[in-house]
């Protein structure tokens, strides 16, 4: 008899074994949940085929590692006080379905916890085998910030933001510190952990200003806490303010000169060009060094290359300075109104420019700048002044002088020549007309006298030839004498005086 019993306990116990084996619970282990926030746990259950759902239909319920005590009931006044009214079965029982939510999470809301389905009579089962945990964390995590491809300035970059969280009725929202197009993505971590992720995908095209910049996306909840994601952006471009520049930008011809190429970019530069201004190519390094400069040296412009294209800089100019030269322009012409004399000075900087006439006196002259480097300076005076000029350039890498012939001597005997004629023949004039007078007096004397009687003029008068044009009579107006002495003195003054002046 008693060994009749134990057989059929061990049935009973094998057939509870194989009946039991079929109820299952698929819910994670532990749910990662933020404080303050919601956790939604989700689960699955199975019972076996044979147990037949009453119209009535089934009951699902959780609780803690004890059956005593509910954390959720549908009779909510079996729920114990520290959850009541914060959980919520959101899961279909009847289609096996028991995912549960708690509002509000608390420290100590850690579990474990187990579904128990009640279906009717004697078939009810607590999953303990299949208990989830809550790790209830006081802050969230940080969000993934991720960039999808390279970043280039000009060109739209995509770049997303993730942040997992356990409340998909309440997920955080999430903004930027960049202007952009914005997408926001949410879905479900497979296979259901508990876990959500919300990605927002922004759209922008950066500049070069946006290098080495932070962006950062900022995940809120709904109970006030944050978390941040930041990273710092890396633009590519190609070289911008590319500078050609040189420590020594006034040099003396002859000494030599370095000029060094420089420019912003992303990646750095990895090659450089020197042109002249011609655009003929100088050197394909940094730094072009110039020998033994010579005082035409023109301007320069270098360029700059990356992996995002290249750049160029503005012209630099070298200034050469040089002492003073003359020009070959330079020299005097002699006109009847006066000396004109011209001085060109090529020389850097500018010289000053002085005249030296006779004795060593000096006197300034006006000037025009033909161009950078060369002047004119010109000199005016009188004629008969000096035969010599001389122009001497001053600057502070030395004096240039040059002696200029005035060439007025063509010109002074150009006008000599007919005064002393014109003062010959006055002066010829005035002698004739003195002695035609002299001869005229004479006769008036002979006819007032009578003791000149007309054989006493004969006898005295020497034989003549009344043919000859010498024996006519000579009439002269002495009165026109000093007229004519006052012409002579007037022309004398205006031809004999001499005079100058500087221009």
């Amino acid at each position: 008899m008693k060994t009749l019993a134990l057989w059929i306990c061990s049935v009973h116990l094998n057939v509870l074994s194989v009946h039991a084996s079929t109820w299952t619970a698929e819910v994670p282990g532990t749910v990662p949940a933020l404080l303050g926030s919601c956790v939604v746990v989700p689960c699955k259950f199975s019972y076996p085929e044979d147990v037949k759902v009453p119209s009535s239909g089934m009951m699902g319920m959780w609780h803690t590692d004890s059956f005593s005590e509910f954390i959720y009931h549908k009779d909510s006044s079996k729920v114990i006080e520290k959850f009541t009214g914060r959980t919520q079965l959101i899961g279909d029982v009847t289609n096996k379905n028991c995912s549960l939510r708690i509002n509000h999470l608390q420290k100590g809301d850690t579990g474990p916890f187990a579904f128990r389905i009640v279906i009717e009579g004697p078939n009810k089962y607590s999953y303990f085998k299949s208990m989830v945990t809550l790790d209830v964390q006081d802050s969230p995590a940080s969000p993934s910030l991720n960039v999808t491809g390279e970043v280039s300035a000009g060109k739209a970059v995509t770049i997303s933001c993730s942040v997992s969280h356990t409340c998909p009725s309440e997920p955080p929202q999430i903004t930027w510190s960049h202007n952009g197009t914005l997408n926001i993505q949410s879905e479900q971590l497979q296979p259901p952990n508990g876990q959500w992720k919300v990605t927002s995908v922004l759209t922008f095209t950066p500049m070069i200003a946006d290098h080495n910049k932070t962006l950062t996306c900022t995940a809120e909840y709904q109970q006030g806490q944050s978390a941040q994601a930041s990273q710092l952006l890396s633009v590519k471009y190609a070289p911008v303010s590319v500078r050609a520049e040189t420590e020594t930008p006034v040099v003396k011809e002859g000494d030599s000169v370095q000029l060094v190429c420089s420019s912003d970019s992303n990646p750095k530069a990895h090659s450089y060009q020197w042109y002249d201004v011609t655009g003929s190519l100088q050197s394909k390094e940094r730094i072009l060094t110039l020998q033994k400069v010579p005082r035409d040296t023109g301007a320069f412009y270098c360029t700059a290359s990356n992996s995002e294209g290249s750049g160029k800089s503005s012209l630099v100019n070298i200034s050469v300075e040089y002492p003073p030269e003359m020009g070959r322009e330079s020299g005097c012409s002699a006109h009847i109104t006066g000396v004109t004399c011209h001085c060109v000075v090529d020389s850097w900087p500018v010289s000053e420019v002085q005249w030296i006439l006779a004795a060593g006196t000096v006197a300034n002259s006006s000037s025009n700048t033909e161009n950078q480097t060369q002047t004119l300076h010109t000199l005016r005076f009188s004629l008969g002044l000096t035969d010599m000029v001389s122009c001497r350039a001053t600057n502070k890498h030395g004096q240039k002088k040059l002696d200029l012939n005035t060439n007025q001597r063509g010109i002074l005997m150009a006008i000599y020549i007919p005064v002393c004629l014109s003062a010959a023949l006055i002066l010829i004039l005035v002698t004739v007309a003195l002695w035609k007078c002299s001869r005229g007096r004479e006769a008036e004397k002979t006819v007032k006298n009578p003791i000149y009687s007309n054989e006493a003029r004969e006898k005295n008068r020497p034989s003549e030839d009344l043919d000859s044009p010498e024996s006519e009579d000579i009439y002269a107006n002495c009165g026109a004498m000093s007229v004519l002495r006052r012409g002579e003195e007037h022309f004398y003054k205006q031809h004999n005086h001499n005079l100058y002046h500087v221009v």
